[in-house]
């Protein structure tokens, strides 16, 4: 549990604080990579760290995650250029995909009616981060000597004490998926060209969407990595169905629809979500509500992060309660709905509205987490005991890839709406009082920050005026250009919200018992007539 919270904290203390990064190591602009490099490598290492733990057992997956995120921190600290930084990032994220396998670990050992009460506890233990990362961050960077180093001085020193804790502690049971074979049998017949698929196809994947931003989505930049990873992705599924003798993907598991495949679309979207409005939200309110006072910033993004967190731990920890009564799908369904309420929502606010921004931020937030953690919580129920890593490495991939998705569509309407919107605003508030139309391109790179060496006052034909409504118009713009970013979630989040009204209600096996015992495992295969074809297995604890 601290090895996650570490983790995720470290990522949470350092996206908010990427424009400091580069002023002190650039600039460089491909500076957005420390955040796009540490989803690739979570993204693609989380589906190999789940399904290779499963077989190989938890213990130095999690215990490597802390080694790998020690590695990480000493990278940056010594980093002399923003590749430095994005090359520890790289190795961040795979640290973050072990430490993700702590709740295939802690799945395997509590009872399933308990598994909402204890992976939301779980999920609190970064709850500082959540809430208040982008504040402590900002503290970090703005107001310490070391500056941004000082995310990971701390990333250093809470990494080597969860190396340290996981190493001296953590001792599984031998991985039910093993079926009593030796290593060296499992490696032999392991699936190498299923796990090159896995790693290649998502990975270009990847790279092709979030290269969209920065070259456009007619370039080759991104085309070729996209439909190379489309095709690749496509041809392991064939592989995996029809050839694969140990296939890697289990094919089985996504022909349960209800209880697997739609779950794993809710968190594709989810991520869609989440991870885009980690990075833009502070940008906007920074653009429209703090200005550049950063520790404000910090201050009107808790209210996101609470929500989050509320939402997670809130759903999972009733998940026992309301699950049996309403139904886990619906359950579920209601977080998406707060997501698709909320978030479009932020449309109706304007410059003055800071408050209501806040609260929809909050209510936001709560759908998110609620669909972040029942996700997990609901694919580990109705999942065969010894593929529970791969189930939820499944899940951290689908949502990574959203997250990735979501990022790029969401920079490129941004980018797009801002600069027809800006300098049209700006013009329409500007020369009526005067300004030489020719002072216009110097005005506009000064708000945009593309031009830092000079003062707005000293822009030809400025007066006190002039800067008060350029400042209101350059507000008025960023409103408008981040309405389109809300109004687009909508789609997204209809097609959430069906998938998650669609999804199988598996309260029932909440009444079933623990996955794993440490002692000796019992497997006991049971039908379950509510879910079509599904069997699981429990064991006697």
């Amino acid at each position: 549990m601290f090895s996650y919270a570490v983790n995720i904290g470290a990522f949470l203390l350092i996206t908010p604080i990427l424009t400091a990064i580069n002023d002190d190591l650039g600039p460089d602009p491909s500076y957005t990579w420390m955040v796009s490099s540490w989803t690739a490598a979570a993204g693609v290492g989380l589906i190999f760290a789940g399904t290779a733990s499963d077989l190989l057992g938890r213990r130095w997956f999690i215990v490597s995650s802390g080694g790998i995120s020690t590695i990480a921190a000493i990278v940056s600290l010594t980093a002399k250029s923003v590749p430095g930084v994005i090359g520890a990032m790289t190795l961040l994220g795979l640290g973050q995909s072990g430490a993700l396998a702590s709740f295939a670990s802690v799945a395997e050992l509590v009872p399933n009616k308990w598994r909402g009460v204890v992976l939301g506890f779980m999920n609190l233990a970064p709850f500082v981060f959540v809430a208040c990362g982008s504040l402590i961050g900002h503290e970090m960077a703005y107001k310490t000597a070391p500056g941004w180093r000082t995310a990971f001085w701390f990333t250093l020193a809470t990494s080597i004490v969860a190396f340290a804790g996981c190493f001296l502690t953590y001792f599984p049971a031998e991985p039910l998926a093993a079926k009593g074979k030796t290593k060296r049998e499992i490696l032999k017949d392991f699936d190498y060209i299923g796990l090159l698929g896995v790693i290649a196809g998502p990975l270009l994947f990847l790279l092709g969407i979030i290269w969209i931003p920065e070259y456009g989505s007619t370039s080759g930049h991104f085309l070729g990595p996209f439909i190379t990873g489309c095709i690749l992705m496509i041809a392991l599924g064939v592989y995996e169905a029809r050839w694969a003798k140990n296939p890697i993907l289990h094919p089985f598991l996504f022909k349960r629809v209800r209880s697997f495949t739609l779950l794993l679309v809710v968190a594709f979207v989810g991520g869609m979500l989440f991870y885009a409005l980690q990075a833009f939200w502070p940008p906007f309110l920074t653009a429209v509500f703090d200005n550049n006072d950063t520790r404000q910033v910090g201050i009107d993004g808790i209210p996101f992060g609470v929500g989050t967190q509320l939402g997670g731990v809130g759903s999972a920890m009733l998940l026992p309660l309301i699950g049996p009564k309403i139904g886990t799908n619906w359950l579920l369904t209601i977080g998406v709905a707060l997501q698709l309420l909320f978030i479009p929502l932020m449309y109706i606010v304007d410059r003055n509205d800071k408050g209501v921004a806040l609260c929809f931020s909050f209510f936001g937030g709560m759908g998110i987490g609620n669909a972040e953690l029942l996700t997990i919580i609901l694919i580990q129920l109705s999942t065969p005991a010894e593929w529970i890593g791969f189930a939820t490495g499944s899940l951290g991939l689908a949502r990574s890839m959203g997250g990735s998705a979501g990022t790029a569509i969401y920079s490129s309407i941004l980018g797009s709406k801002l600069s027809e919107t800006l300098p049209r605003k700006v013009s329409e508030a500007v020369i009526p009082l005067g300004l030489p139309q020719s002072s216009i391109p110097q005005l506009l790179g000064i708000l945009t920050g593309a031009i830092t060496t000079v003062p707005l006052q000293d822009v030809p034909g400025v007066d006190s005026d002039i800067i008060e409504a350029a400042t209101a118009a350059t507000i008025d713009s960023q409103i408008d250009s981040y309405r389109y970013i809300w109004l687009s979630s909508i789609a997204f989040g209809v097609i959430s919200l069906v998938c998650a009204a669609l999804t199988a209600d598996v309260s029932i096996l909440e009444r079933t018992r623990m996955a794993l015992s440490p002692a000796s495992p019992i497997i006991i295969n049971t039908p379950d007539a509510n879910i079509p074809n599904f069997r699981f297995q429990s064991s006697s604890p």
